[in-house]
């Protein structure tokens, strides 16, 4: 086998196989959520320079799976945008129900409104998403990972360190 033939073995391998309209789906879902995390970082950078930083970098990152999703479709950005927006989803139940873990603001319980209560719905909608395109045992390994993650969330909670 010459070497073009290996490239192209290895790029085809690589390549994200979902049906269209559930990638299209979490395409424009993921465009919205970083559009919101753009609309508020004013407000965040009003409180501190630090929560205005990771709205900005929330929504750059939700944007660019978007469009990777449909320009340049790997196998490995479900991975990616699985684990961003749980960590962003995540951060988002924290500071509703702990308070904001650092800053100013720390351990300050934030209000949830309507629009933040859209959003992480959004966000656990593309985390769906994404999971339904992974592959057998890739999709398997996710999904007790992330059932796994939610008993000790529930652990530390019903233990009070959370």
């Amino acid at each position: 086998m010459d070497r073009a033939a290996i490239w192209l073995a290895r790029s085809d391998h690589d390549l994200l196989r979902a049906p269209r309209p559930l990638v299209y789906l979490a395409a424009v879902l993921s465009l919205g959520a970083g559009y919101v995390h753009f609309a508020y970082a004013g407000s965040h950078f009003d409180q501190w320079w630090a929560y205005g930083v990771f709205f900005v970098a929330a929504g750059n990152l939700q944007i660019l799976l978007a469009i990777l999703l449909v320009w340049r479709p790997r196998a490995w950005l479900p991975l990616a945008g699985i684990a961003g927006n749980l960590v962003v989803v995540t951060l988002y139940v924290i500071s509703r129900t702990d308070g904001v873990p650092v800053g100013p603001h720390a351990r300050v319980v934030e209000d949830a409104g309507a629009v933040d209560w859209a959003t992480t719905a959004a966000q656990v909608a593309i985390i769906a998403a994404l999971i339904a395109m992974l592959e057998g045992r890739r999709r398997r390994w996710i999904i007790n990972g992330l059932m796994l993650l939610g008993a000790f969330a529930w652990l530390l909670r019903l233990t009070g360190n959370l």
